[in-house]
């Protein structure tokens, strides 16, 4: 397959071939500071998720910042990570099956590393890949605070932190969840809400397990939500991972401020019109197709023209439509910045992050970690 173009900087970003990620530098350095701050101001450490930029580079200014490392969600993602330099990596997520926690086991090795568990057969596995590779693996215990996905519920997580101290190879560390549940609450003031009673959950299970462990627990939360919102955090969280506030999207907007604060946009192009209709060249293979149907976070659509406010209403694998009202204005040729709904995955679809100030590409970075779902 030939490479894309190479776009080289000081490129105009006119010049450059859509659909294309473009990121805005300015933004990103606001979002990073903003981030920082808000776990400096609460006194608890900062672990950027970094599913969602996929860049060793951005894992790098997170830490240089003064991130304590990063967060990944799969095992391929922390072998990219980990070649690439950096040092202090968590897995927020599971795994099973006697090869993953072998490489578990490895990343261990080589880096500090922790992995979660959620299931007393993913901590046998994980202890005895630790002792067959002679490492001590630092093991996480996912708790369920309501999202009704991954981990257990708090009645049922002492007995599996007494397990993972128990078994040879596997140092407990502490216990985390993920509240993403709290997208769709109504209003700012019930996010809010959620994420206090999430937090609330977790530190009420930290006391009930702390005799299973040998230092003080790192407690962590998880999603952008709260630090958008500027939701407080309680004594006995010490760490949070947020992964979308890097770049923040149509989803988080109404949270961080508006569509100003979001850094990566889809740069697209029109390529014709017919009657009503705008046809963009960037489709499904550039757009998600998430969507949040209700609540503070909810969007429409498959992205917002920033120029606009409209939004691409459909999409097919290599088009975007643009339909009605939101379609008045736009001509063929003319190019449009596209907010995504749900930059995550918006992400993963491209090979590079073209990074742009004041209108001009100052550095292009891979995307390392694309598609590293294993």
């Amino acid at each position: 397959m030939p490479p894309s173009p190479s776009v080289a900087a000081g490129t105009h970003v006119d010049a450059v071939p859509t659909p294309a990620l473009i990121v805005d530098e300015r933004r990103l350095h606001a979002n990073l500071d903003r981030a920082q701050a808000y776990a400096d101001a609460h006194g608890v450490t900062l672990r950027p998720h970094a599913k969602t930029h996929k860049s060793p580079a951005l894992a790098r200014e997170q830490i240089e910042r003064g991130a304590v490392g990063i967060c990944v969600a799969k095992l391929g993602e922390a072998e990219t990570f980990a070649a690439a330099g950096i040092d202090d990596l968590v897995m927020a997520n599971t795994t099973v099956g006697e090869g993953n926690a072998r490489r578990a086991a490895r990343l261990a090795g080589r880096v500090r590393f922790a992995i979660g568990a959620d299931h007393p057969q993913q901590l046998r596995e994980l202890s005895a890949a630790a002792t067959a590779e002679g490492v001590d693996l630092r093991v996480r215990i996912e708790v369920d605070t309501g999202a009704g996905r991954g981990g257990q519920p708090p009645e049922a997580v002492p007995a599996l932190a007494a397990l993972a101290r128990e078994l040879p190879g596997l140092r407990l560390e502490g216990l985390y969840t993920y509240e993403g549940y709290t997208y769709d609450a109504a209003d700012a003031a019930a996010l809010r809400e959620r994420h206090l009673a999430a937090q609330r959950t977790l530190t009420n299970v930290v006391e009930r397990v702390e005799s299973s462990f040998e230092a003080p627990p790192v407690v962590s939360m998880g999603s952008t939500p709260s630090l958008a919102a500027e939701v407080p955090l309680l004594p006995g969280i010490t760490e949070i991972r947020p992964g979308t506030s890097i770049f923040f999207d149509a989803a988080q907007a109404a949270l961080a401020g508006g569509l100003e604060q979001c850094a990566a946009h889809v740069l697209a192009t029109v390529v014709s019109r017919v009657g009503p209709r705008a046809i963009l060249d960037a489709g499904s293979k550039s757009l998600t197709t998430d969507t949040r149907a209700a609540g503070v976070c909810a969007t429409r659509g498959h992205g917002v023209l920033l120029e606009t406010g409209g939004v691409v209403a459909r999409l097919s694998e290599e088009h975007g439509v643009v339909e009605g009202d939101d379609a008045d204005g736009l001509s063929v040729g003319q190019r449009v910045r596209i907010v995504p709904n749900h930059v995550c995955p918006v992400v993963n679809l491209f090979e590079r992050l073209i990074v742009v100030r004041d209108g001009r590409v100052v550095r292009v970075l891979p995307v390392a970690t694309r598609g590293r779902v294993d």
